[in-house]
């Protein structure tokens, strides 16, 4: 609990600009809060999220209603992406997004068992980078690009950790969770790779 906002529910999203400032995507109450120095603050409110990310440069991206990337300009928000614009064989609907400090998206098309690479100041144009051979059923959770341009992406059905190198669109397993545990969020981190497991 803290001053401003108390009433958080169970599952959020959180998002962590690099001053500091905690950003949670409250489902349950469709809104958009955020926390700072021990108080908190209504962001955007009447907004239903499904993902959140903050880039390394501290613009807030949000993906709302599995169709449209925003941003987050002072307290407005800016149509970034809007999937349902593009050309009908472009078109996919990402569950979970990551932006590097170039703001390239990368978006997990769980549908398609493939993670897109989307460039704005180049072209709107989804480019695939990562494709998970659909031997089985596939289960695509988070992912995380690291600096050196590999991608790392979460499999929930088997339980996995996979990863993408730079220049390749297959995909390698780096990561076997142990007994009956599910990699939920990915973190890499001075070449280490961490995994939240649950």
């Amino acid at each position: 609990t803290v001053t401003g906002v108390n009433d958080l529910e169970r599952d959020c999203y959180v998002a962590i600009s690099p001053a500091g400032e905690v950003f949670a995507a409250d489902f349950a109450n469709a809104r958009l809060v955020s926390f700072h120095n021990g108080s908190g603050r209504l962001v955007l409110e009447n907004i239903f999220l499904n993902a959140l990310f903050c880039s390394p440069s501290g613009v807030i991206y949000l993906l709302e209603d599995f169709c449209v990337v925003k941003k987050l300009v002072g307290s407005t928000l800016q149509t970034v992406i809007d999937f349902n614009s593009l050309p009908a064989k472009q078109q996919f609907w990402p569950i979970e997004l990551f932006v590097t400090k170039d703001e390239v998206i990368y978006l997990n098309d769980n549908e398609n068992s493939r993670i897109v690479r989307m460039n704005p100041a180049e072209s709107f144009k989804p480019v695939v980078v990562g494709q998970v051979p659909r031997v089985c059923k596939v289960d695509l959770g988070d992912l995380f690009v690291a600096e050196c341009g590999t991608i790392y992406v979460s499999e929930l059905q088997q339980r996995k950790v996979l990863a993408f190198r730079q220049g390749s669109s297959t995909c390698t397993e780096v990561l076997q969770c142990p007994d009956r545990l599910s990699p939920m969020a990915l973190l890499v981190n001075d070449r280490s790779l961490y995994v939240s497991m649950a």
